[in-house]
Parts: C-alpha cells; structure tokens; sequence
C-alpha cells in the first residue's frame, strides 16, 4: 500500500497485526458496549480512522470479521452511524479530493 515493493512477509505480519488488535477489541467490546464501559468516550471515536483503515483491505479475504469479531463489528458499526463520525469522514474525503 504504501511501499513499491511487495514484501510477503511484511504483508503478512501487519495483516496478523490487524486481526489480533480486532480481536482484543472484540473481546472487550463482548463484555460492554464501548471501550471504557456504559459510555461512548473519545478512545471509541479516536478508532474510527484505524478502523476504516485496516478494514480497507488490510484485512485477509479469508476472514469474515462480521462473524470471527461480532462486539467489534457491531461496535465499529454503531460509530460509523453516528452523525458526527459521518461528517468527520465525509470532511476528510473532501479534503482528500483536493
């Protein structure tokens, strides 16, 4: 993605990155609905980029998030409805076009 040269093992190292980081969330996420419990907090919006990110093909084809990480996916779901994680995204490709 960002390098010219495909390295397999760096791919395949970040890729093994990413699905342990969805899994850590997801196993906090399966005991409380956010990050730091009952209540949306900054440390849930401040995932949103990252998540975008990584989902965005940095994640093995093989691997169905929806079904392996469900807290994580309904959770990364719920953020990306909210009014104000839309216009923030939304803000960020405008600014991308120019």
């Amino acid at each position: 993605m960002f390098h010219s040269e495909k390295l397999p093992s760096a791919i395949e190292r970040y890729e093994k990155e990413i699905v342990r980081v969805v899994g850590v969330l997801d196993s906090v996420l399966a005991k409380q609905p956010f990050l730091l419990g009952d209540k949306l907090t900054v440390a849930d919006i401040a995932f949103v980029p990252w998540n975008n990110f990584a989902l965005a093909g940095l994640v093995p084809a093989e691997i169905d998030l929806k079904a392996k990480y469900p807290a994580f996916a309904a959770w990364h779901g719920k953020l990306l409805e909210l009014d104000y994680v839309k216009s923030g995204i939304a803000e960020k490709e405008a600014l991308s076009k120019h």
